[in-house]
């Protein structure tokens, strides 16, 4: 410890005797390891830590796989059956989305919430802060299909509807004209899925229905999860024998309930930004180790005069290496400083969406011990090459030409060359992968959305069942579509159940020509009701036939219209225009569909996106609003001659004069929305290229290093070279060559890194291939155009050398 001292004192004293050379190096290193920690606190939040639950390695999410392979919800009859015959695990629990309007304060509120089983939040086993959960007969499921009136809240909701009540526990809210008793707030942290639920109210499932999948179902193993999986295909598979009509062909999947919160495309991209900046940073301990090797060519006198007087190799390369330690811990703190200020700003910067779920940034203790083991693997990384090549000076000439010559040996200049080929190649794959992921993201922007955005207002209102049915639904529909016209600025306006860019609501079994449904294997396509004008007011395009009119009303025979991309798919290359089409339509504020019943198709219009982009379209059917209002919740769309948002306070006049007790919610612009959308992308390609940046910055800052290095080192011999008659053309040429004879083996070896990583990049890029010719030709004549004009100025600086002087020297 006593020698370990010594070190710690010795190597203060050299830092602070090179200060420009240390301080330059803390800088770097506080810029590399502040942004690598910060990064490291989205990754601990979303992909270490994604669920703040108990021994979140016990629960699984459990789904209904179709025919055709897609992931989905679970009916409520299938999960009563996999509750009653799992033994795989303890419990399992379910829950639906829901929307509530808050009435009774000051104005009426939208209320996001979900409808869950008595024992969700048992087994998800988190408590209530205040009060209590449900008990096990207050959900439709013990005794009755009739749910107790009583509701959990969101700390939030406690907070900012309620005031922080004290007394909360017990008070009666009042939701969608329903009165529930509160008996529990959660905790500040605690949501599932999404942060913004405010209200779990006690789920009433009907226990006969198979049809209709909207249960997300949770549950806590008490086996493997390899064998919970092959159980639940055995219960699937009885199930198909017992209701073929509705179970045939269905399978269930067992995920891991931390991979199921968070998308496979955003882990992809968070690792693949982690793995980019971790570059950086090698790129950047790269330049700092050359800087410390070229300092220590003025120290090799030092270093034989103390072999001289007996140091051995392993005292000498403790004490080098003690003192890049602490050059790397004295960048680590600066650089915790940095990263404490990176994750205070995050969200401001952060586009909306780009963090799944409320995980919270912060300084945590796996983010500190995170700094400290990268700051000790940097300072080794850095420090150890340097150390190694001081500690073996030539004693005899050092002591007599006081280190001349030692700085140009051929191991230091391999040593180099090799660090800036490296740094190159980093800095090569990290310019194409921006190249990529920024061409990847002007295809999206680029993408044809099917509609028009520009000056389109958007809002939805949901109803509440003890007040409206279907007949006052569609009346109080009508009668907002009627005031909304009516306001100056207004073209025109239109309702439906679904609106572009979201997301469809509905999935309904169809056949075309054929009466009933049968077959349990029938295909599902994207239901929506829409009003006449949805067609104009979207600018959606007529390819044939015709769009709603006022005639098609619920006494009318019925009529639907297809997309693009179903007559695609589904007319087998026959024209659909007047074809029946056979479906079951969902009831209205039932978990169920109508019986079987024939429409006739009499139009094709253009596709529009619904949730995330696909290559092939959506197929949709649309229906008119007036022939089945299947829900209470409504999305409206306004096409104005101004901008949306001064149109918003009217609307919302408008609407509370038809109900005082009817709100609003996710009311803006569309164009506001498109945005939104492509925000993740957006920031991620922006931040992906100012890595590639910095990189790219860092290897031009070797190349031009290792250049200025090999003009000072080679002076007489420049010189010598000049005054033999060497032109400055041709020594300027030859110094050129060099530095881009490594940029090109940087550049090779880049190459290859590029196309082995184009599997992993083919996960988060759209519209592009991961090996696009042009983005990596692109690459190689930036960083050649780059290199050149590093390993130009160095270059043009050798050309001024005197000969005279040179040779004196």
């Amino acid at each position: 410890m006593d020698s370990l001292f010594h070190d710690l004192r010795f190597g203060l004293r050299i830092l602070w005797r090179y200060k420009g050379t240390s301080a330059a190096v803390i800088l770097a290193l506080a810029l590399g390891i502040g942004a690598n920690s910060a990064m490291f606190s989205m990754v601990d939040a979303v992909l270490l830590h994604p669920a703040h639950y108990p021994d979140p390695a016990s629960l699984a999410v459990v789904r209904d796989r179709d025919p055709q392979g897609v992931l989905r919800s679970t009916t409520a009859a299938n999960y009563l059956d996999w509750r009653s015959r799992a033994q795989s695990f303890s419990d399992l629990a379910a829950m639906s989305g829901a929307s509530f309007v808050l009435t009774g304060a000051d104005r009426p509120e939208q209320i996001p919430g979900a409808s869950v089983t008595a024992n969700f939040f048992r087994v998800l086993g988190v408590p209530p802060l205040l009060g209590r959960a449900f008990l096990p007969d207050e959900d439709g499921l013990s005794n009755s299909e009739d749910a107790s009136h009583v509701a959990v809240i969101s700390y939030r909701m406690w907070r900012q509807s309620l005031g922080a009540d004290p007394n909360v526990l017990g008070r009666t809210v009042t939701l969608s004209d329903v009165p529930y008793a509160v008996i529990g707030v959660m905790p500040p942290d605690f949501e599932f899925r999404t942060p913004d639920y405010d209200v779990w109210v006690p789920a009433s499932l009907l226990r006969t229905n198979r049809d209709f999948h909207y249960l997300v179902v949770v549950g806590r193993l008490r086996a493997p999860r390899a064998q919970a999986s092959v159980e639940m295909s055995t219960i699937a598979g009885a199930l198909a024998l017992s209701y073929p009509r509705t179970n045939k062909g269905w399978s269930v999947q067992v995920d891991d309930f931390r991979e199921f919160l968070v998308n496979s495309t955003f882990r992809q991209r968070v690792i693949l930004l982690s793995s980019a900046l971790g570059l950086v940073l090698i790129i950047a301990c790269a330049n700092v180790a050359s800087l410390l090797l070229a300092r220590s060519a003025g120290r090799t006198q030092e270093i034989a005069v103390r072999i001289s007087m007996g140091a051995t190799r392993v005292r000498l390369l403790r004490q080098l290496l003690t003192e890049s330690v602490l050059l790397a811990l004295a960048g680590g703190v600066a650089g915790l400083a940095l990263a404490q200020l990176l994750i205070r700003a995050a969200p401001s910067f952060l586009p909306s969406f780009a963090m799944p779920n409320a995980a919270p940034l912060e300084l945590s203790r796996s983010v500190l011990l995170f700094t400290i083991a990268v700051s000790f693997a940097t300072g080794i990384l850095f420090g150890l090459a340097p150390a190694l090549a001081a500690t073996r000076p030539d004693i005899q000439p050092t002591l007599q030409q006081s280190g001349r010559g030692a700085a140009g040996s051929a191991p230091r200049r391999f040593f180099r060359r090799s660090l800036v080929v490296v740094e190159v190649a980093f800095a090569f794959m990290l310019l194409a992968g921006a190249g990529l992921m920024i061409r990847s993201f002007q295809k999206l922007s680029q993408l044809d959305l099917g509609f028009n955005a520009h000056n389109l207002l958007a809002w939805t209102l949901y109803l509440p069942s003890t007040k409206y049915d279907p007949a006052h639904a569609l009346a109080f529909h009508q009668r907002a579509l009627d005031r909304v016209k009516a306001l100056p600025g207004v073209e025109s306006v239109a309702v439906a159940s679904n609106l572009p860019l979201r997301d469809a609501s509905m999935e309904v079994p169809f056949a075309l020509d054929i009466a009933p449904l049968q077959e349990s294997d029938a295909p599902r396509v994207a239901y929506i009701s829409i009003s006449p004008e949805y067609v104009s007011t979207l600018g959606i395009p007529l390819r044939r036939g015709r769009v709603f009119t006022a005639a098609d009303t619920a006494g009318s025979p019925p009529v639907v219209i297809v997309n693009e991309a179903f007559a695609r798919r589904y007319s087998q290359g026959r024209e659909l225009l007047g074809r029946r089409l056979t479906l079951s339509r969902p009831k209205l504020g039932s978990n169920n569909f109508e019986p079987p019943s024939q429409a006739e198709i009499v139009g094709v219009i253009g596709d529009v996106m619904l949730g995330r982009p696909a290559p092939q379209g959506t197929p949709i059917l649309y229906v008119p609003h007036a022939q089945n209002v299947w829900r209470r919740y409504a999305e409206f769309a306004v096409r104005t001659k101004m901008d949306p948002a001064q149109l918003l306070s009217a609307v919302h006049r408008e609407l509370l004069e038809i109900d005082k007790d009817q709100p609003i919610d996710r009311e803006g612009s569309v164009e506001e929305e498109v945005s939104a959308r492509f925000s993740e992308p957006r920031f991620q390609a922006q931040l992906m290229g100012s890595f590639a940046g910095l990189a790219l910055l860092l290897a031009l800052a070797g190349i031009y290093g290792i250049n200025a290095h090999a003009v000072a080192s080679r002076s007489r011999e420049i010189g010598l070279r000049m005054a033999l008659g060497a032109t400055p053309g041709r020594v300027q040429r030859d110094l050129v060559a060099e530095g881009l004879r490594l940029t090109a083996i940087g550049i090779a070896i880049g190459l290859a890194g590029a196309l082995a990583m184009s599997t992993v990049l083919a996960k988060v890029i759209q519209g592009v291939s991961a090996t696009d010719p042009l983005t990596l030709f692109g690459s190689v004549v930036v960083l050649t155009a780059a290199a050149s004009a590093a390993c130009y100025l160095p270059a043009r600086q050798a050309t001024r050398i005197d000969p005279a002087e040179a040779l004196r020297q």
